[in-house]
């Protein structure tokens, strides 16, 4: 394999485990019962995922640049996705956080399984609401959530 396909696969490869790295963390801290924040995982994430772009930028693949059995597109973030499928993350030393497990794997069934239709219809009214009231109504779901487990 050539250094250019090799470099963007590895890339690939660690955008992924950063990207499998902040899910668990942030299932983990929902699990748990406690608040959200920008995590270091999830800067992580962000920063193999601009090592990618800037590696496919700085590339310039030519048309028809095949990975595998896969010819990737020429937009930058289109590639970069088809990358990421091509690539597998794996964090290999096990779970993030142990003595958390059960409860991360719980709520990953639970944000897995299928929405109900008063679910799907709450889905769409949020969806026809401007962003800044959106994320009012998530923050005060999420303050209400706290205050509950609290009491």
């Amino acid at each position: 394999m050539d250094p250019v396909r090799s470099m963007l696969l590895a890339l690939a490869s660690r955008a992924n485990n950063a990207r499998l790295r902040w899910h668990a963390v942030r299932t983990a801290v929902r699990a748990r019962g406690e608040t959200l924040d920008r995590s270091k995982a999830f800067a992580r994430h962000n920063e193999a995922e601009l090592c990618l772009l800037a590696a496919l930028k700085a590339a310039d693949i030519p048309a028809k640049f095949r990975v595998y059995d896969v010819t990737l597109s020429r937009d930058p973030l289109r590639a970069a996705e088809q990358l990421r499928e091509i690539a597998y993350g794996y964090y290999g030393s096990g779970p993030i956080e142990p003595e958390h497990e059960a409860a991360r794997l719980a709520y990953k069934a639970a944000f897995a399984a299928p929405l109900s239709d008063q679910e799907q219809r709450y889905v769409e009214i949020l969806a026809d609401l401007p962003a800044a009231r959106r994320d009012k109504i998530v923050e005060e779901v999420e303050d209400r959530t706290r205050h509950r487990d609290h009491a």
